[in-house]
């Protein structure tokens, strides 16, 4: 009988000798090794200037939506520069919906106490920013095509 360690001396050496013959077959190609890619710099020099920068953004963003509810969201045309994907579909059915009903607002949407709650910047096309503010609408009023507040 076998010992286990020596049952197994014949099948290493079969791998063994299988794996030489294979590496012996393989052409000896230098290994090409891509060049280094300078390094990416970064969106925003920091925390405080990718805020200012979302905030201002999150401002474009109420302007053109408050002047688009504003003319009963007849003219969507504005909404992709400041929306895209999924959320500008959402807000084009909002407004289709307004527009059928003839609703349509006065005033404008406000908002303050911006706070910064996650910033990931990385070195691709991407960057995710998450932000606390409370945004204010007691300036807005909703209206129907006879000029009626149809909300409070």
């Amino acid at each position: 009988m076998l010992r286990p360690a020596a049952a197994l001396a014949p099948v290493l050496a079969t791998v063994l000798a299988a794996v030489l013959l294979l590496a012996g077959c393989v052409p000896n190609e230098p290994i090409i090794t891509p060049e280094p890619v300078p390094d990416a710099t970064p969106v925003f020099a920091s925390d405080e200037e990718a805020l200012a920068a979302a905030t201002e953004a999150y401002a474009e963003y109420l302007r053109v939506v408050d002047d688009v509810f504003s003319k009963g969201g007849s003219d969507l045309s504005e909404l992709p520069d400041v929306l895209a994907g999924h959320q500008l579909e959402v807000e084009r059915a909002g407004f289709k919906i307004a527009q059928e009903r003839g609703l349509r607002s006065i005033g404008s949407t406000t908002f303050d106490q911006v706070r910064l709650q996650r910033f990931d910047s990385d070195v691709s096309d991407s960057s995710v920013l998450v932000a606390y503010l409370c945004e204010d609408i007691s300036g807005v009023e909703v209206v129907d095509a006879a000029g009626n507040s149809v909300a409070s």
